[in-house]
């Protein structure tokens, strides 16, 4: 039985009449009368003892709790979705009904505290909903309430479906098929919905209980103001060895295959499930992990929803976890389920999955959050991260309307498109400024967005894939009766960041040099997997960074060359590697073996034989291997071409 309002091609007919029947005044019992319809755990008279059927409530509050279904009505090989519920009773409080149930007598006992706003200490806060913390009893209770966002959803919520109706029938099915979950507490029917669950002692969020256990903060990690992305996390921090009484990776594997099997048996599917909706508590040996934010579950469960759950767990530990810490979670899960998908099959439905989660995440940039704000200094206006916006206005409004980087600059780069500043603020940070020389570059076009605008989207953008740039801090335009006189582009510096052509050229050690090169092809493999192609990927635009574990990481720069679409194509692909390659032979820097091994480490996939292979008469003849050749062919070809192309166009080009 789904959850009323939610998508219509996961509902039984049964829940077609009810959701009917409400609209139209008829009462649930009379609706299950109806002979000939699919009842799946309901008794076959259709009589209830409370009115109306609790998950189909039409007027959001006439079920009164009294009723369960009985267990030799139950259809074979399939838990009921209907939960006993014999223990929920009515109440007014403050003119409003509420479903209580026993675990709500301290909250009566305390003059009912969840009513009064100095009690409520607030935790999480967004357009939709706003989630306090309230103490009663010697015990903590959280309070949601629910804002009815337009009209539609308010007649949701007045009919019985709304998301808080919805969630404490999704905690009452996952509580009868033994998922650890938030106690429901209390539920405030009608337009304004409140949900008041019970607090899971000691627990914490397991994204932040990750990031915090296994990764340490290096000084260029940014602020974040909500649930810190895990691509962000594998930029700017490094992995460590987790202090002691930390969950290990095998006992967490372990865990979330027994949480996902948990979900198929239960018949219920989530389409949020990721580390920031599930607590972790317990110590060594007796971990427990429980979900959080069921409002959007779906039951019964669709026939993907086993491969949709795995989809979002590999998307989150994709680039903080090994191949072999997240294959060990697939094993232990086909221990489990016999119909588990394969690893290739999971890895395929995340890559889907990824592109439309990163479209999504890009919209960011383009409206006020707690991320990103709007910019007004003076005769300026643009966009500006929110640990910046302040800081940038302050550096903006200096100057008066005149050239911002006129005092206080020093030049780094002038070129013939572009210069390049350095500022030091009034706060103590630096930024590097940079603005389009010619007019005609500055924009593409009328009513299309500044350079500067588009090259700070790009950024986030990138951070957000798990690609290091340079961050950008605020893009800012500048406009005189409408036309675009001037952009200015604001990112943060990358400290002791050379060049990779000066670094190549200092002769860097041979580990270095290694680690470099197999860093910067899994960089451009991600950037290609994401979506993204620069048209301008060469030596001087990549700089070699220390990270904070004293190893070296590329960082791509100047993003104006950058495009995002769909998908990269094999030849687009060829074509970046291709202009990184010639770059280097500008340089004088290239090495076949940097190459290869480059190649190599761009082209590997987990799972599959390395491309190089010592196994006697099998040595070369792999797929890896042949594949290796054909694109080691495509490139060297198509760089050639390249060569002979700028030896006519410019004289003399060195190569190595």
């Amino acid at each position: 039985m789904p959850f009323l309002g939610k998508r219509l091609r996961h509902r039984t007919p049964l829940a077609k009449i009810l959701a009917a029947g409400e609209v139209c005044g008829l009462t649930a019992a009379r609706a299950v009368a109806v002979p000939g319809w699919h009842t799946a755990g309901l008794p076959r008279s259709g009589a209830t003892s409370g009115g109306t059927f609790p998950l189909a409530s039409g007027r959001g509050g006439d079920y009164d709790g009294s009723w369960r279904p009985a267990a030799e009505n139950e259809l074979p090989g399939r838990r009921s979705f209907l939960v006993p519920m014999d223990e929920t009773r009515t109440i007014e409080r403050a003119g409003r009904r509420w479903l209580v149930r026993p675990a709500a007598d301290p909250l009566l006992a305390d003059d009912w505290p969840v009513d009064d706003p100095g009690r409520l200490t607030p935790v999480k806060r967004s357009r939709r909903r706003t989630v306090c913390r309230v103490e009663a009893g010697g015990g903590g209770y959280y309070v949601k309430a629910f804002g009815p966002v337009g009209p539609l959803r308010r007649l949701r919520a007045r009919l019985g479906m709304g998301p808080g109706r919805r969630e404490w029938d999704a905690l009452r099915i996952a509580q009868a098929a033994g998922l650890d979950v938030p106690e429901p507490v209390a539920l405030a029917l009608g337009a304004d919905e409140v949900l008041v669950t019970r607090e899971i002692a000691d627990a914490r969020r397991l994204d932040a209980y990750l990031f915090e256990r296994y990764f340490e903060a290096g000084p260029a990690d940014p602020p974040y103001p909500g649930a810190r992305p895990p691509e962000l996390v594998a930029v700017f921090r490094r992995r460590r060895s987790p202090p002691e009484g930390t969950i290990g990776p095998p006992a967490l594997a372990y865990n979330l295959a027994d949480l996902v099997s948990r979900l198929a048996e239960a018949d219920l599917y989530l389409p949020d499930l990721h580390p920031g909706n599930v607590l972790i508590s317990g110590r060594p040996g007796r971990w427990r992990l429980s979900l959080v934010d069921l409002a959007e579950a779906v039951h019964p469960a669709p026939p993907e929803a086993l491969l949709q759950h795995l989809m979002q767990l590999e998307h989150f530990f994709e680039p903080i976890a090994g191949a072999s810490e997240r294959l060990r979670c697939l094993a232990r899960l086909r221990d489990l389920i016999a119909e588990t998908p394969s690893a290739r099959d999971v890895a395929r439905a995340t890559a889907v999955y990824r592109q439309r989660f990163y479209l999504r995440r890009d919209r960011r940039t383009r409206r006020p959050s707690k991320y990103f704000r709007r910019l007004a200094a003076g005769p300026w206006r643009g966009w500006a991260a929110a640990d910046w916006a302040d800081a940038v206005t302050a550096f903006l409004s200096a100057s008066g309307g005149d050239d911002p980087t006129a005092a206080h600059a020093t030049v780094l780069k002038r070129g013939r498109t572009s210069t390049v500043w350095r500022v030091h603020l009034d706060d103590g940070r630096d930024l590097i400024v940079k603005r389009h020389n010619r007019s005609s570059q500055r924009s593409a076009g009328r009513g299309r967005p500044s350079r500067s605008r588009r090259a700070f989207r790009r950024g986030h953008a990138l951070l957000v894939r798990g690609i290091a740039t340079a961050r950008p801090a605020a893009a800012v335009d500048l406009r005189r009766h409408g036309a675009l006189a001037d952009t200015l582009l604001l990112t943060e510096p990358v400290a002791d960041a050379p060049p990779l052509s000066d670094w190549l050229r200092a002769d860097p050690p041979a580990a270095d040099r290694r680690h470099v090169v197999r860093e910067l092809a899994r960089m451009i493999r991600r950037m290609h997997d994401s979506g993204a192609t620069h048209r301008d990927l060469k030596a001087p635009n990549i700089l070699v960074a220390p990270a904070s574990d004293s190893r070296l990481r590329p960082v791509l720069v100047d993003l104006d060359g950058l495009r995002m679409v769909r998908e990269v194509s094999p030849r687009r692909r060829a074509r970046d590697l291709m202009r990184l390659s010639v770059s280097l032979d500008e340089w004088g820097v290239a090495r076949r073996t940097d190459r290869l091994r480059f190649l190599r480490a761009y082209l590997e996939r987990p799972g599959r034989p390395a491309s190089i292979t010592v196994l006697s008469r099998r040595r070369g003849r792999t797929d890896s291997a042949r594949r290796l050749r054909r694109w080691w062919r495509r490139i060297d070809r198509a760089s050639r071409q390249k060569l002979d192309t700028l030896r006519r166009k410019y004289g003399r080009v060195e190569t190595a």
